[in-house]
Parts: C-alpha cells; sequence; structure tokens
C-alpha cells in the first residue's frame, strides 16, 4: 500500500515559484513619466541653487570690499579712535591712537583705558562711560592723558555707542582729539 499524500496548497506554489520577471517589471508610461518630471524638478533646483551660490558670491565679496573700506577709514584715520566696552577696556585702537598714547596696537588692546588717566580725572571718566550708555546720541568730556612716555596731553573725548549688530556685548567708540596745541596759543 502506498502512503497517502498530503493534498498540494496551491497557494503555496504559487508563492514560492514566482519567476524572476515578474519582480523585475518594466515601468509604465506613468512612472517614466513621474521620474522624467522629478528629473527636470531637480535640474531647475540645481539652477537655483547655482544662481543663489553665485548672489552669495557677489555679497561676499562686497561685504569684503567694504569691510577693507571700513579698516582703512578707522585705521588711517587722523583722529585717535579707540573702541573700549563698558568697563572701559580697550577692544581695538586705530594707528593715530598707538601713536598719540605711545604704545603699540596689539598692547593696547586689553588695557584698561583708565591708566592713561590721572586718578583726579578717572571720576570725569566714568561720568563720561555712563553718559554715553545712558543716552542715544554722544557725549563728551575734557580729560588729561598720561601718555607711555609720559607726555601729558589735554583731550576732548567724543564718544558714542557703537552699534554693531554681530555683537553681543555693547560697545563704545571714542574719538580723542589733541587740545594741547590749542590751549598754548
Amino acid at each position: 500500500m502506498k502512503p497517502a499524500r498530503k493534498p498540494s496548497n496551491p497557494t503555496r506554489k504559487n508563492k514560492t515559484k514566482i519567476s524572476p520577471r515578474s519582480k523585475q517589471q518594466r515601468p509604465t508610461g506613468k512612472t517614466l513619466e513621474g521620474i522624467q518630471r522629478l528629473v527636470h524638478s531637480l535640474e531647475v533646483y540645481q539652477v537655483e541653487l547655482e544662481h543663489q551660490n553665485q548672489e552669495l558670491r557677489y555679497a561676499e565679496e562686497e561685504l569684503e570690499a567694504s569691510r577693507n573700506r571700513y579698516l582703512q577709514l578707522f585705521d588711517f584715520s587722523p583722529i585717535p579712535y579707540v573702541v573700549l566696552d563698558l568697563g572701559g577696556v580697550i577692544i581695538a585702537a586705530n594707528l593715530r591712537a598707538s601713536t598719540v598714547l605711545g604704545m603699540a596696537r596689539n598692547r593696547l588692546v586689553g588695557k584698561h583705558f583708565g591708566i592713561f588717566i590721572p586718578p583726579k580725572g578717572r571720576d570725569v571718566f566714568m561720568k563720561f562711560m555712563k553718559a554715553i550708555v545712558d543716552s542715544a546720541g554722544t557725549s563728551t568730556c575734557k580729560v588729561e592723558l598720561i601718555t607711555k612716555d609720559k607726555r601729558t596731553l589735554d583731550v576732548l573725548m567724543e564718544g558714542s555707542e557703537l552699534v554693531a549688530p554681530l555683537e553681543s556685548d555693547r560697545q563704545l567708540q571714542v574719538a580723542l582729539i589733541d587740545l594741547t596745541e590749542y590751549q598754548k596759543m
């Protein structure tokens, strides 16, 4: 007697005998059209990005030119300028300020401006700084400065708050106008 055969499961046979051709279906007209539209969109985006990159390069060049003009105006100004933080520490100084104060610019940065003012004038300087911070305009004061080589200068300090949107700390810009020669006349 032969052993009984189990009935076959037709769904099982269909699942196991899937031909490789049926998995790799050719794209229909709709999917080919969709791919072409996608490729076109990508090409359009690429052109737009290239245009934006070009605009950014132009803006960067303009910014660099503007920055160079500012540095030339600041550095080579005949008037001594210093940029101070709210505590009176020198953040930047132009070449003329370096010459007047008798100290190299890289050595000025980080020094408290008060070291150039005799003790009797420091209160006037601090009131001047407070007036700049409290007002929206400019403030002036007359003080005596002592340079590194111990020369005494009478100066008119004119300052205002420096509006720098990219800087998080508030800064003050101060012009030093030497009155020594005027007073001698």
